[in-house]
């Protein structure tokens, strides 16, 4: 708190995985229960995620899951998938079927009342710093909108670290979504990396049928 702000609210924006501790903080301190515990009761129950955890300090991930590779200095890929992340910006371990279920029942609307989704989902650009990785995307609490090659928009949190790369998508009705999971992350290739994925997302959703 000595350090000044990098800007005044609602004035810019930037990403800030210390923003999950304080919120973990703030559960903690208004309802008296573990922010795990409240994500479970609030989020994951409500939207049918049967096979989304929490490991906690567990020095494994529970089974099934994906292996994750990283390809560090010299070129060779290795195996980083026993990694402990405790944090709330990415410390659940899921599935790519529960993602679906997840932003389905929150754009649905079964996750929140109109007005804090609304609040969500109300938001501002990104800046230059990130149009070539995520051109045209707009954030707002947690959320990103970006635009469809068929026109209009969906939302999303891509994302990914040592060994792994999400990516996902859904409707503003919350009635069509897909989720893509990829193991093997190379740093030199990271911005083409997502494109790609991208693109699988934004095909999905402007595919013509049921999803």
């Amino acid at each position: 708190m000595s350090h000044p702000p990098d800007f005044a609210p609602g004035t810019a924006w930037r990403y800030s995985n210390i923003g999950y501790i304080v919120a973990e903080m703030v559960i903690g301190t208004v309802t008296g229960r573990p922010w795990p515990e409240e994500v479970r009761r609030r989020v994951l129950d409500k939207a049918g995620m049967r096979d989304t955890t929490w490991p906690g300090t567990a020095p494994t991930l529970p089974h099934p899951h994906a292996r994750g590779y990283h390809e560090f200095a010299g070129g060779v890929l290795t195996d980083v998938t026993e990694q402990v992340i405790v944090d709330g910006g990415a410390a659940f371990v899921s599935t790519t079927a529960d993602v679906n279920r997840f932003f389905r029942a929150l754009l649905g609307g079964r996750l929140l009342r109109p007005a804090q989704l609304a609040e969500m989902t109300r938001t501002m650009p990104l800046g230059p710093e990130f149009e070539e990785l995520l051109p045209g995307a707009r954030y707002g609490l947690g959320l990103f909108e970006r635009p469809l090659p068929c026109g209009g928009t969906y939302w999303s949190h891509p994302g990914g670290g040592s060994g792994y790369t999400s990516d996902n998508g859904v409707t503003r009705d919350g009635r069509r979504s897909v989720a893509v999971s990829v193991s093997g992350t190379r740093p030199d290739i990271y911005v083409r990396h997502q494109h790609t994925v991208d693109t699988v997302v934004e095909n999905a959703l402007c595919a013509s049928g049921r999803n």
